[in-house]
């Protein structure tokens, strides 16, 4: 038997949530999590275009974080979604580990360089706009504090990874 990709349930603008609650498509959560779906596809780009493997990894784990993110925005009530302070942890001392590789800064950035940096700051302002998103549906709902940290570190990620030469 093959199994439908459509279902039909969202024609008239609402789906569900994870915990199966129905919600307009127009939700806050809904734009939280089309948005962070599209910060980790322009990631999985990054992926594709970084020429090693550790870096690929970590992108990936970035990419699965996101996906857990979205996971504890739709379904709060779930311990297994939730984000501890090891997430943050991991990011910063990355951020630290390629900020030793950068020369100081004194002016803006303009994007544009090669692709891939282009690549990084397209991901890296979907990320600030996936933030900003959070914290309207955190507005409504309370999510977890760590997990709005970690969108705002992965921003700042982003943007020392655009750097590296």
């Amino acid at each position: 038997m093959i199994m439908s990709v459509y279902s039909r349930i969202g024609d008239l603008g609402e789906t569900s949530n994870l915990s199966g609650q129905k919600i307009s498509k127009n939700d806050a959560l809904i734009h939280f999590a089309g948005t962070a779906d599209e910060l980790n596809s322009h990631l999985g780009l990054v992926k594709a275009m970084l020429p090693n493997r550790e870096g690929r990894q970590f992108i990936e784990g970035i990419q699965k974080n996101l996906m857990k993110l979205m996971a504890h925005a739709s379904d709060t009530a779930n311990d297994k979604y939730l984000f501890s302070q090891n997430e943050i942890n991991d990011l910063e001392k990355e951020i630290d580990r390629l900020s030793e590789k950068i020369h100081g800064q004194s002016e803006f950035v303009l994007p544009g360089k090669n692709i891939m940096e282009a690549q990084i700051h397209i991901a890296r302002t979907v990320a600030r706009r996936a933030e900003r998103l959070f914290f309207a549906v955190n507005a409504e709902q309370q999510l977890c504090r760590n997990a709005g940290a970690y969108l705002n570190r992965l921003s700042d990620y982003l943007f020392v990874l655009s750097q590296q030469e």
